[in-house]
């Protein structure tokens, strides 16, 4: 033990000595070239020896001399004998030990004889002829390029310079490389901890060490922006391939004022951007994709605010599906987005080709280029089937089709009687229409004949994969007959709601007459009917706070009306919390299943503008989401880059809002029935109006989270039809887990579940169709 201990202590001694030694050299990238004619540099070239310095040497230079030769005489078929006096006249009495240069690498202690600029210049390029001519190569010689991002640009960089695309580079990041770089980046493990642009420089100084490389390893910002871009002369082109909005901007903007073409590769699907500002100094920045932004407001914006312009600036909906997969990962599975050597190594092709032809003035155009290996090669195209199950099975339901039903309503002496005045019956509808739907289908036609008000089921609105036997049809259904009944009450009207009148027509949900209830509404009624127009889904999230027990008091009372229907609760926090994984987990489900992800953005209204013109469906301003996360959710609109996360068993993105969302709950109150029937799930309809009317009159926000009941339904009583069996296992064990908090008896049905809570007012109420649209008189 004491040996090894010694032993240890004697190496590691040694190690930090090593390490103090050559910490001042960490940064050094700059060769030094010898030319030992010279007798100053003969004493240094001396002194290395002298002082050890020196732990390598390479002396190649009879046979760089060698290709000179045969460069400088083509069409000749030179022996190998003939090499000798070739090259000693070439020399000219000169010493060959001495001549051309000594390039000493202080990171390596690396010496390396080569031919001096010139002469390896003409051999290191011969064999660009004449895809870049003699010409054209001295043009390069003279240019200057700035690259700013030294993932993509490391590679950009070393390809410019093994092109010798210029004479001079400016390299520009802050950033140093970790082991995770090394899976794009051109580096060994001895650089880790080293800046990026100290490799690229170093590298390249050990391709061609006559090339000026210039580095600014604290990134590009402010204060070195007239450095980078005039320093020692004006760039001639500027390659942004940095992570950063705020440098993609500004640099930018000072581009344009000098009048410099810029050019960004975005490492996937092969995309190339131009931005030509020598030819059009007035054009905007990014094609006009940063509209809106500049080097001032950029600074005020926080990081969230920037995110739907980076989506904006890149194209979300141009990306590959690998990497829109991949985004929806980020901080899930994996830590940022994905970058592959291939697609890092094709990009310092595309931008290497595009920038030398920009220079030697081959190239004039702007604009955004593909170049998608996936797209360029892949397997012949297969024809797949669309499965009959997709498409929506139903057709509108139309007034020649209710006239036939309502026709075969007998109707006696006393439904004839008109009891209701067109005013009454107008109202009624207004709140009819104003009831809640499953994704606001609104799934009702309302017919008002022969003194009848007639309500059909419009399945073509309401039809939807993920609603199993129709159960939020019928509950929405279920919903607006409550409203009828509450408007009716208001208005002092007595109403006789006959549920599934004609057996043979299910289309045909109720028959409701009308009489005088004989009494004056009272103002309990009146308020109530009230509250039909403001109820509302709050998404809102806020702090968890609990309900006094007088709520839950009252809330059981509204539901005892209601025969049939029971409510379970909890508010217990390692409830909630479960509940919370268990709804996730079921709303994660939904989205990961191809007709499920399909129903999710048909009901989606991404603005305003889209909720005004269909009249139906969730804004999303009416959810309490982050810009990141709308961004999040319009990339995951691509069901391929989704099918990938299913494929892959990932895509826990999409439980957050969820787990969000009951975070802040007071409690989760649960609707059941006896029997599942389409009758039922309507009298369970009713019940959630009412009780959803109650909270919100008590100042209690309510939401709706109904994919457990959905898909638990679906998993019971439709023995997990169109469900994959490891995804229905999944859903077996997270209905364990919810009955183990409401321990539901045999002869209940879990058909509602109900966010409650206290929260602020917040986001838009969904907007309803028009009234002519639901509703006519015969």
């Amino acid at each position: 033990m004491t040996v090894k201990h010694t032993t240890t202590t004697i190496f590691m001694n040694n190690v930090q000595g090593f390490l103090a030694e050559f910490k001042g050299a960490r940064d050094v990238y700059e060769p030094i070239i010898l030319r030992i004619g010279d007798l100053q540099d003969k004493k240094v070239f001396d002194d290395l020896f002298q002082d050890s310095k020196v732990k390598f040497v390479c002396d190649e230079i009879y046979g760089q001399l060698q290709e000179l030769v045969k460069s400088q005489n083509p069409s000749i078929k030179i022996k190998q004998d003939d090499y000798p006096a070739l090259i000693e006249k070439h020399l000219a009495g000169k010493d060959i030990d001495s001549y051309g240069v000594w390039v000493y690498y202080p990171w390596s202690q690396k010496l390396v004889h080569l031919l001096d600029e010139e002469e390896f210049v003409e051999v290191r390029t011969n064999r660009n002829r004449y895809k870049i001519t003699k010409a054209e190569q001295n043009t390069l010689k003279a240019k200057k390029i700035g690259i700013v991002g030294l993932s993509v640009g490391q590679s950009i960089a070393l390809t410019m310079a093994i092109e010798r695309t210029c004479g001079e580079l400016r390299l520009a990041d802050f950033d140093t490389v970790e082991l995770s770089n090394l899976n794009r980046i051109r580096a060994g493990v001895q650089s880790l901890g080293l800046n990026k642009t100290v490799i690229a420089a170093r590298e390249i100084a050990e391709i061609d060490p006559f090339l000026n490389v210039k580095i600014f390893s604290d990134g590009l910002h402010a204060n070195n922006m007239d450095a980078f871009f005039t320093g020692g002369g004006k760039l001639d082109l500027f390659v942004e391939v940095c992570d950063g909005l705020d440098v993609k901007i500004e640099s930018r903007y000072k581009a344009r004022e000098l009048q410099i073409p810029v050019v960004m590769d975005t490492n996937d699907r092969g995309m190339l951007d131009v931005e030509r500002f020598d030819l059009d100094p007035h054009r905007p920045v990014l094609h006009g994709l940063a509209d809106g932004l500049d080097p001032n407001n950029i600074k005020d914006l926080t990081n969230e605010q920037k995110i739907p312009y980076i989506l904006k600036m890149i194209g979300a909906d141009t990306i590959s599906t690998r990497l829109k997969a991949s985004m929806l990962e980020v901080e899930q599975s994996i830590n940022t987005w994905p970058q592959l050597a291939s697609s890092v190594t094709l990009g310092g092709a595309l931008t290497t080709d595009v920038s030398r032809r920009i220079l030697l003035d081959q190239y004039h155009d702007s604009g955004r280029y593909y170049i998608d290996m996936e797209e360029l090669i892949k397997d012949p195209e297969k024809t797949e089937e669309v499965a009959n199950h997709s498409v929506n099975p139903y057709k509108p339901i139309d007034r020649s089709d209710i006239k036939k039903i309502i026709d075969k309503y007998p109707v006696n002496g006393q439904a004839a009687v008109n009891n209701i005045s067109e005013i009454e019956l107008n109202k009624i509808i207004d709140a009819a229409i104003a009831a809640p739907s499953a994704g606001n289908n609104q799934p009702w036609k309302w017919v008002f004949s022969k003194g009848v008000l007639f309500l059909f089921h419009d399945k073509y609105r309401s039809w939807s994969w993920g609603d199993y036997y129709e159960m939020g049809a019928h509950m929405g259904l279920g919903a607006a007959l409550e409203n009828v009944h509450l408007q009716g009450q208001a208005l002092g009207l007595k109403d006789n709601i006959e549920l599934f009148p004609l057996s043979d027509e299910p289309a045909l949900i109720a028959a409701v007459r009308f009489s005088p209830s004989g009494e004056n509404a009272n103002a309990i009624a009146i308020d109530t009917a009230k509250h039909l127009f403001t109820r509302h889904t709050n998404r809102k999230l806020d702090t968890r706070q609990k309900l006094s027990q007088t709520f839950y008091s009252g809330f059981s009372e509204v539901i005892n009306g209601f025969e049939n229907v029971s409510v379970l609760y909890t508010e217990d926090e390692n409830d909630l919390n479960e509940l919370a994984e268990v709804i996730a987990e079921c709303d994660k489900v939904r989205l990961l299943n191809e007709l499920g992800h399909e129903e999710f953005y048909h009901e989606l209204r991404w603005n305003k503008q889209e909720a005004e013109q269909t009249k139906d469906g969730v804004e999303v301003a009416a959810v309490d989401i982050t810009q990141s996360e709308i961004a999040g959710f319009k990339v995951a609109g691509d069901w391929k880059a989704v099918s990938l996360l299913a494929e892959w068993e990932k895509g826990d993105a999409f439980k957050k809002l969820s787990l969000k969302g009951v975070k802040s709950a007071s409690a989760i109150i649960v609707f059941t029935i006896p029997e599942f029937t389409h009758a039922q799930l309507i009298n369970a309809g009713m019940a959630v109006q009412k009780a959803w009317i109650f909270a919100n009159q008590q100042g209690v926000s309510v939401h709706p989270m109904l994919s457990p009941a959905f898909f638990f339904n679906r998993l019971i009583h439709g023995n997990a039809e169109e469900i994959a069996p490891k995804v229905a296992d999944n859903l077996h064990k997270l209905r364990e887990r919810f009955l183990k908090i409401f321990p539901l008896n045999n002869d209940q049905t879990e058909v509602f579940v109900m966010k409650v809570a206290i929260a602020d007012e917040m986001g838009s109420k969904s907007l309803r169709k028009d009234k002519s649209e639901l509703f006519y008189i015969e």
